[in-house]
């Protein structure tokens, strides 16, 4: 009985999602890149008035967000960033201006980096467009990075699942051996 349910919160223990994923990462975890053509960018989001994790693609709640970028690659930097938050509406177009919710204001960011601060009001999927412009006719370099805000991500559907079952289980071999208890008693005073 006991080896059985060490045995399932083992099990279950390894296949919940590790905290490492979502907090305790260093601030520029390579995991969050948004592909920029041949180069890159690295995103992170954060609430910090709710919790200290940092996340790449599902914020866990509506509200006050943090968003980082990071380009390191010195071309990036002398780029012209056009960077908007749009409803992710599963067209091609999920950057059209009436999907648009939040924009930063379009200049270089000579230090390849920027932080920015948003409300998200409702749930839903969200994707970041990042346009970036070299001057004089330059290449530009686009990328998208999609994420979700106050919706439950599939590790944490499968990780309420697991603790379910496992719950159920630990209920049904209890009552079993409640009533195992019971028929003994009772066929003792018989």
């Amino acid at each position: 009985m006991h080896r059985l349910a060490l045995a399932a919160a083992l099990i279950l223990s390894a296949l919940a999602p590790t905290t490492s994923r979502a907090a305790g990462w260093h601030y520029y975890d390579p995991e969050c890149p948004i592909a920029l053509g041949d180069k890159s960018m690295k995103f992170v989001a954060m609430q910090p008035k709710k919790n200290i994790d940092r996340v790449c693609d599902a914020l866990p709640e509506t509200g006050a967000t943090v968003i980082a970028l990071d380009a390191p690659d010195p071309e990036l930097r002398e780029t012209v960033w056009d960077i908007s938050i749009a409803r992710d509406t599963g067209k091609a177009s999920a950057d059209a201006e009436s999907d648009v919710v939040f924009r930063l204001p379009v200049e270089k960011h000579r230090n390849g980096m920027v932080n920015f601060d948003l409300t998200i009001p409702t749930a839903g999927k969200y994707v970041l467009v990042a346009k970036l412009t070299a001057d004089a006719g330059g290449p530009q370099y686009v990328g998208r990075h999609p994420f979700t805000v106050g919706m439950i991500d599939d590790a944490d559907f499968y990780t309420y699942v697991g603790f379910g079952l496992f719950a159920a289980v630990v209920a049904g071999v209890g009552f079993v051996t409640y009533r195992r208890k019971q028929q003994r008693s009772a066929g003792k005073t018989a």
